[in-house]
């Protein structure tokens, strides 16, 4: 049976594969788990009902380029060494406890329960990775230029009102066309979100062709750039409103 709720889990494994999937066809490893434990108040609780859900993981983007923040939690959670994509397929998980972390999302105007990352059985649930030092030169070394490149240049900052206004569509027509002023981010950051609620903001702001996992992958890279240092956790309701002010207009075309 499907999960009637979000939460993060610890699951067995009852099927997996690598299998080429959805309209562009990209290498992806599914995965169906079986919960077992839910995280309740900080403490691991039986889950009494018959749950089990599947997990789709992008193992390459539409451009054909390696999925690394996918790659990098399978690794954690599978002891995969991201060689061989079939060794995921052909390797016996059959006594493998791993936690998911479940969360209801809006696709084709449809809300969905989904997987939304995977870790190892005794990972800490502290929330998203993010870059240390190191991790940030190797990624602005490697990939800085193709962002700028992607991004446009100079002409870049002109779209940013519109899609800054994009979470704040079901406003009155006044208050979107407020939104390019610079005032707009700091009025609405006290009101505050949660970070499930910014979730939500910051995937329906998101750009139609991306994928989840997209979503996901910006997400993470803009948490970093906006916040460094700073975990989830640790921010304030106003900081995830201005997160999902600001964050969006960032996000990097796939």
């Amino acid at each position: 049976m499907l999960p009637n709720r979000e939460g993060r889990f610890k699951a067995t494994i009852l099927e997996h594969g690598v299998a080429e999937t959805g309209q562009n066809k990209l290498a992806t490893f599914v995965v169906r788990f079986q919960l077992i434990q839910e995280l309740i108040n900080g403490e691991w609780n039986p889950v009494e009902e018959d749950l089990d859900i599947t997990g789709y993981f992008y193992l390459e983007k539409k451009d054909g380029t390696i999925n690394t923040v996918t790659i990098d939690n399978l690794k954690g959670a599978f002891g995969w060494d991201g060689r061989d994509p079939f060794w995921l397929q052909d390797a016996d998980f059959g006594q493998l406890v791993v936690q998911v972390k479940l969360a209801f999302e809006q696709y084709n105007n449809r809300t969905r329960i989904k997987v939304q990352y995977v870790d190892a059985e005794d990972a800490s649930p502290s929330g998203v990775p993010q870059a240390d030092d190191a991790a940030r030169r190797s990624i602005a070394t490697r990939l800085g230029a193709k962002f700028r490149a992607n991004a446009g240049g100079t002409p870049a900052p002109a779209p940013k009102p519109p899609a800054g206004t994009r979470p704040a569509a079901p406003k009155p027509k006044p208050a979107v066309a407020q939104a390019p002023k610079p005032s707009t981010p700091a009025a609405s950051a006290p009101q505050g979100l949660t970070m499930q609620q910014a979730w939500d903001a910051f995937a329906k702001a998101c750009p139609a062709n991306c994928t989840p996992e997209n979503v996901e992958s910006e997400w993470f890279r803009l948490l970093g750039e906006l916040f460094p240092g700073k975990q989830p956790e640790l921010l304030t309701p106003q900081e995830w409103a201005t997160f999902v002010a600001e964050a969006p207009p960032k996000v990097v075309p796939f």
